[in-house]
């Protein structure tokens, strides 16, 4: 049996044993996929970092690293840079709302209608999609050390990430992204360090690398604007952000997790770029990028090794498809089920219908996955959506007053119709589609909106201004 075979079979173990331990604290939905709204600080940073450096940022940036160099760095410093202000300027409102998802905040601001959308925007265009990028992932990895075909990779991955997601929800998700973070992080960079060597040293990998792939700008500004867009604005409503900041025990707890843990992935994605480029040295023009990363940690480290540092990465992936499903599973039974459905349901019933959620968007992810191969074109097609329906909505809720339900509605579907014909019709003038959405989000809302009157199920508020009016407030009356 190889060294990989051995790590991957002693970490399925291991997996397991932390699902059904950690099964026996599920009682609730609550417990479920918020932890009961307790988690500390290692669990949640951990469970960030093994969430975002999964297959677009680790397998994907180094493929990308191996075909565009040091521009795609501008993707890690947009994610980064917007993560860490939106938690700093809005952490503490989302933890005061104690939100389940950002269709919630739809729900609460705009009315019950208006909600409807985004739930179905996050839970099928953006967490099925990104959940089959996972699967897609793990096949390559499975593929490259083994002799499992492609499409059985998939199938395997599959059948792990469900069982894993059904048995312990958030707490057993948390806990071993905690234990395999360290892994990953000390994977990554002795992968760049040996891999530079392996390759003849950084004098070498300067010397050999092509000059446009060292250039921060070599793409063009069309270009790093376009990268800048499809990573940034989408995490002001990434809701694994915001679900991780109310599962926290407290709100500097959650503010100082998150935004640790992006720091702490925003360094492993510049790693992975670079060890792209290093890539280049060792393979040929033309290779498959999505195979990179994996084909370099096997052509560096005996299977001893770089069987560890395989599995940090299988399991990132495994346990980054299990926070997708539980997002997207949240947005079904809270925003959908429980909103339009069953208002009375009791809590028991979500539990069921949450853990039927995730066999069913599972199901679908892995129909997206056998169809398509390419992580980054999913993950921009996801993003890309995502944040041209729920970025403009969302800035209104925090901070505009003046939005009104039927603005919200139609800059939803708008912003939606206009990617999709954006995409659609090539990407005119080389400007991505996500530019346009935003574009139209804002103009549609901000003129339907002051057009139109408040509907009678509104709550009528800025939520940023309104908890700084009632922290002044409370100032004033402890002077």
């Amino acid at each position: 049996m190889s060294w990989y075979l051995i790590w991957i079979l002693s970490f399925l173990v291991v997996l397991f044993a932390v699902s059904i331990r950690s099964s026996q604290t599920v009682k609730t939905a609550d417990d479920y996929v918020m932890g009961d709204f307790k988690m500390g600080f290692f669990p949640i940073c951990g469970s960030i970092i093994a969430t975002v450096t999964g297959s677009a940022v680790l397998i994907g940036g180094a493929g990308q690293g191996f075909e565009l160099g040091a521009s795609y760095a501008i993707t890690v410093i947009s994610l980064t840079g917007f993560t860490i202000v939106t938690v700093l300027v809005l952490g503490p409102v989302i933890r005061r709302l104690r939100l389940y998802t950002v269709p919630e905040l739809f729900a609460r601001r705009y009315g019950k209608i208006a909600a409807l959308v985004p739930a179905l925007v996050v839970a099928l265009l953006y967490m099925t999609p990104t959940f089959a990028l996972q699967l897609v992932g793990m096949s390559s990895i499975l593929s490259s050390i083994t002799d499992i075909p492609y499409f059985w990779g998939i199938i395997l991955g599959f059948i792990v990430i469900i069982a894993f997601t059904l048995i312990g929800g958030l707490p057993s998700v948390a806990w071993t992204d905690a234990v395999q973070t360290v892994v990953i992080l000390a994977g990554v960079v002795l992968t760049l360090i040996l891999g530079i060597a392996y390759v003849g040293g950084p004098a070498e990998v300067a010397r050999s690398t092509p000059d446009e792939l060292l250039s921060f700008g070599s793409i063009g500004f069309t270009g790093m604007l376009n990268w800048f867009l499809v990573f940034g604005p989408f995490y002001i409503v990434w809701q694994t952000t915001w679900q991780r900041l109310s599962a926290a025990k407290s709100t500097r707890v959650g503010m100082s997790a998150v935004i640790v843990g992006f720091i702490i992935s925003g360094v492993i994605g510049i790693l992975a770029i670079v060890i792209g480029i290093t890539a280049v040295q060792q393979f040929p023009a033309g290779t498959n990028p999505d195979s990179i990363y994996t084909s370099f940690i096997t052509e560096v480290f005996p299977g001893s090794i770089g069987g560890l540092f395989m599995v940090s990465l299988l399991a990132a992936l495994i346990t980054g498809g299990t926070s997708f499903l539980l997002s997207g599973a949240i947005n079904i039974s809270m925003d959908i089920y429980r909103g339009w459905i069953n208002p009375d349901a009791p809590d028991q019933r979500i539990l069921r219908v949450s853990r039927l959620s995730v066999a069913g968007m599972a199901v679908l992810g892995l129909l997206i996955a056998v169809l398509v191969e390419d992580i980054i074109a999913i993950y921009q097609v996801a993003l890309s959506f995502t944040a041209a329906a729920l970025v403009m909505p969302v800035l209104a809720a925090m901070f505009w007053k003046r939005a009104t339900k039927t603005g919200v509605l139609v800059s939803t579907i708008g912003a939606l119709v206009v990617t999709l014909g954006w995409r659609f019709a090539g990407q005119p003038l080389g400007i991505h589609e996500i530019g346009p959405g935003l574009v139209v989000s804002a103009v549609l809302l901000g003129v339907v909106s002051l057009m139109t009157a408040h509907s009678s199920d509104e709550q009528v508020v800025a939520y940023y201004h309104d908890l700084k009016q009632e922290r002044r407030l409370r100032a004033a009356a402890e002077a």
